[in-house]
């Protein structure tokens, strides 16, 4: 009795398992590649594109779009050595529209840099530096408010281009000079403010490190 029992015990364990088994065949499975593994990025409407050029510094060449008319803005760079991509499109959020972009080698050393020029008038606004490499790429840091004399006046509204192996930045600024004069509503007996709105030029080279180092500068009516 009991050996009759023990395949009729199998069979049914059989059938069992046959049957988990034919449920879990039916069941989803997580993929590595699904939305929620995925970091989401910016959306951005690929069709407004507002700004598209190609540069080009040696063997290497950049396609750089911007979309959007309005703000937050992004700029998409790929950056290509012949025929092959040295890194995965790069997107960057950018304040301003892009009015212009420039590659070039101011240091020498064989990575080229791209520069990316906006119209933010915001005060130490308006670039966006990249050193690209074989595999890879570096940001370099816009300069800041310039130093010493250079720095007097400045409000922002900075421009910039490449002349040589310079960066060259380019901002109004106003100074305030004393005449003397006859007392007037509003001012101090004996001064008159008056100012004077003219231009400067700020020259940068860039060093081995990739820092932009300020040079000389030049006043202009």
């Amino acid at each position: 009795m009991l050996t009759s029992s023990f395949p009729r015990l199998l069979l049914a364990t059989g059938v069992v398992a046959a049957s988990l088994t034919a449920c879990d065949s039916t069941r989803p499975v997580a993929s590595e590649s699904s939305a929620e593994s995925v970091p989401v990025s910016p959306t951005v409407d690929e069709s407004d594109v507002s700004f598209n050029r190609e540069v080009t510094q040696g063997d290497y060449r950049f396609t750089v779009k911007s979309y959007g008319s309005q703000e937050p803005r992004f700029i998409s760079i790929r950056s290509y050595r012949g025929t092959a991509q040295t890194i995965d499109p790069l997107r960057v959020e950018v304040n301003g529209a892009v009015t212009n972009v420039a590659s070039a080698d101011l240091n020498g050393n064989g990575k080229p840099e791209l520069y990316v020029m906006t119209d933010n008038k915001r005060a130490n606004g308006g670039l966006y530096a990249f050193e690209f490499a074989e595999r890879g790429y570096t940001p370099i840091t816009a300069p800041g408010t310039p130093g010493g004399n250079a720095g007097m006046g400045y409000s922002g509204q900075d421009t910039y281009q490449i002349s040589g192996n310079k960066l060259v930045r380019t901002f109004p600024v106003a100074s305030t000079s004393t005449a003397t004069a006859g007392t007037t509503a509003g001012t101090t007996a004996g001064s008159t403010p008056a100012t004077t709105t003219g231009t400067r030029t700020v020259e940068y080279t860039l060093d081995n490190s990739g820092k932009l180092v300020m040079g000389q500068s030049m006043d202009a009516k």
